[in-house]
C-alpha cells in the first residue's frame, strides 16, 4: 500500500496540512497512525483530487467573509460598493452550494483535545463564536451538539484560549475544532453573541462527515439561498 504523510497530502490536494487533518478527522480522507505519525493512501489522495474541482478561484478570507456575511444578511461597512455588488451577485447566481467550494480559505482549522468536562465552559467563552454542530440550533438543525466544540476564533486570541481551558493539539482523534481567523479579517465578525453567521454555521455542517449534520447543513444552505432569491425578487 502506497501511503503518504499529511504535509503530502496536503501538497498533492493543495491544501494546508491543518485542512487535511480536519478532512480525515471527518471520515473524507481515510487515516491511519504509523509509528506516531499520520498516514494517508495515496490512491484516496489521488482520487480525491480528481472530484469536483472547485469552478472559478478560492476567494479571499475577507471575501469568504464578506458573502457569508452578506448571505447571512447582515451588513458589511467597510466592504468597496463594487466588490459589495459584485459578490451579491455571485450569492444570487450561483448561490451559497455553488460558492461553498470556493470559500475554504475562511479559516485555518486547529484540532485539540480537552477534557469533557471543559467543553460546557468553552462553549460559553466570548473569545469563540460557536459553529458546526455546536451552533446547529441556531439554524434550526434539529441536532443536538455532542462532546465537542466547535468554532472560529480570532488569531490574537487562539494561544490565551489555548492556555485557559488547557487543550492540547491532537491530530485526527482531538474533540476540540478550532476554526482561525486572522486578525484584519475577524473585526468585521465582532457580531456579538454566541454564534457564527447563519451561513457560516450551515456550511460547517453541510461540510461534516456525518451524514445527519451533513444533511442538515445542506438544507440550511438551501433555505439561507431561497431567502436570498426572494429578497431579490422584492
Amino acid at each position: 500500500m502506497d501511503l503518504v504523510s499529511v504535509p503530502e497530502a496536503a501538497r498533492l490536494l493543495k491544501l494546508s496540512p491543518a485542512r487535511v487533518r480536519v478532512m480525515a478527522s471527518k471520515g473524507q480522507l481515510p487515516a491511519a497512525k504509523v509509528a506516531d505519525r499520520w498516514v494517508v493512501e495515496r490512491r484516496v489522495v489521488e482520487l480525491r483530487r480528481q472530484q469536483n474541482p472547485p469552478r472559478g478561484r478560492r476567494f479571499t478570507p475577507r471575501n469568504s467573509w464578506a458573502i457569508l456575511l452578506l448571505a447571512s444578511g447582515c451588513e458589511v461597512p467597510a466592504l468597496d460598493p463594487v466588490d459589495r455588488s459584485r459578490l451579491r451577485k455571485a450569492i444570487r447566481l450561483e448561490g451559497l452550494r455553488g460558492l461553498a467550494p470556493r470559500l475554504g480559505a475562511r479559516a485555518e482549522i486547529a484540532l485539540y483535545k480537552a477534557h469533557p468536562g471543559e467543553i460546557p465552559y468553552m462553549l460559553e467563552d466570548q473569545a469563540l463564536l460557536r459553529s458546526g454542530v455546536s451552533a446547529a440550533g441556531s439554524v434550526d438543525a434539529g441536532l443536538l451538539p455532542g462532546r465537542e466544540a466547535d468554532g472560529y476564533i480570532a488569531a490574537a486570541r487562539l494561544q490565551k484560549f489555548v492556555t485557559e481551558h488547557a487543550l492540547s493539539p491532537a491530530d485526527v482523534d482531538g474533540n476540540v475544532r478550532l476554526r482561525v481567523v486572522s486578525p484584519d479579517v475577524w473585526v468585521g465578525l465582532e457580531l456579538g453573541g454566541l454564534f457564527a453567521p447563519p451561513a457560516a454555521v450551515a456550511l460547517d455542517l453541510a461540510e461534516e462527515a456525518d451524514p445527519r449534520s451533513q444533511a442538515a447543513g445542506r438544507n440550511a444552505l438551501r433555505e439561507i439561498d431561497r431567502a436570498n432569491q426572494a429578497a431579490t425578487r422584492r
